[in-house]
């Protein structure tokens, strides 16, 4: 999970939180990143190269759908 406290959102630590996460997925060896987004982040993460592939529910709220993003890691 990937969260920035809202006082500090729109400074950057959001972008660099996520391009760390994609690098460290990248010397893992991982090709692609799954992302099942809160709502709210759906233009944060189309922002950093996420598609939106679909939708999942939510694990924590009943009835409740999530966009499901996925970031391909390249080499």
């Amino acid at each position: 999970m990937l969260f920035v406290e809202p006082h500090a959102m729109g400074q950057g630590i959001g972008r660099l939180l996520f391009e760390y996460t994609v690098a460290t997925g990248r010397e893992l060896g991982f090709t692609q990143l799954t992302i099942d987004a809160d709502p709210n982040a759906e233009p944060f993460y189309r922002a950093v190269g996420a598609i939106r592939v679909g939708n999942v529910p939510s694990g924590s709220i009943a009835g409740r759908m999530l966009p499901q993003m996925v970031v391909t890691i390249h080499p």
